[in-house]
């Protein structure tokens, strides 16, 4: 004859909710700001060439127009 068995399952009470913590919020940096970083980027790569600078400014910063890009490399030239 088969027994029924009571099982009593309880689920753990919930942390108490806390105010949000202040996050950093990362956004579309501007102009001046990028062309800094893609500098100080190729500061650190030192690539071989022109061609390699900007392989490697488009792997790193892919939403940059080439055109960005370009002037960056030139301002680093001067």
């Amino acid at each position: 004859m088969l027994q029924s068995a009571r099982v009593t399952v309880t689920a753990p009470t919930p942390a108490p909710l806390r105010a949000a913590e202040p996050r950093l919020a990362y956004g579309r940096p501007d102009a001046a700001n990028a062309a800094q970083m893609m500098s100080q980027h190729l500061d650190l790569a030192r690539p071989d060439s022109d061609a390699e600078a900007l392989r490697l400014l488009r792997q790193a910063f892919p939403a940059v127009p080439l055109s960005a890009r370009v002037e960056a490399m030139k301002a680093r030239a001067r």
